[in-house]
């Protein structure tokens, strides 16, 4: 893997990749940097925040690279959606055999710009309020999720790497993400 390359909103997932690259020795650079410092067709490990179930930069990425594996960011425990689940019944790889993970992130909407702000509030207000609506019924996850809406949080964990770095250490990859995963929340 020539690098790992990054697009980051908040700073959750620049920190995860940072974080990456400290564990594997591959260097991390946001996909800004990687334009100057990358060739067409390099292989890379992919990271990007996910945004209204779009994972923020992957097709340029995949337009320029070859990506070997994706790791989504996003603000709930657990990804889900079509080709999120696809790769959680594939052992977490894609049909086209690049390996994708899910990580949790964190909201920082002081952070956000305007319309993205304006977004997520109201995505807010709905997980606040449904879980207010179940009461006792509510797992820890849920209060949990409800609580970042609420005040914002940092998720970021350092052992939520541990299977990633793994995967590195595993190597070669031979499998490429092919398509954009589409992931609900």
């Amino acid at each position: 893997m020539k690098a790992i390359v990054y697009t980051s909103q908040t700073g959750h997932t620049q920190r995860y990749a940072r974080m990456l690259s400290e564990r594997t020795g591959v260097p991390a650079w946001s996909a800004k940097e990687a334009r100057e410092k990358l060739q067409r067709g390099d292989e890379i490990f992919y990271m990007g925040w996910l945004m209204a179930g779009d994972v923020k930069g992957l097709q340029s990425a995949m337009d320029r690279y070859t990506v070997r594996g994706v790791a989504i960011v996003g603000i709930s425990p657990q990804g889900n959606g079509d080709l999120w689940t696809e790769a959680r019944i594939n052992n977490g790889y894609s049909d086209s055999g690049g390996r994708l993970f899910y990580l949790q992130g964190g909201y920082a909407p002081e952070k956000l710009g305007f319309i993205h702000r304006m977004m997520m509030k109201s995505m807010a207000t709905s997980v606040i309020r449904q879980v207010a609506a179940k009461g006792d019924g509510a797992t820890d996850q849920e209060r949990q999720m409800a609580e970042v809406f609420r005040s914002g949080g940092d998720l970021v964990r350092p052992e939520a790497l541990d299977e990633i770095v793994q995967w590195f250490r595993e190597g070669p990859h031979d499998g490429v993400v092919k398509s954009v995963p589409k992931v609900e929340f």
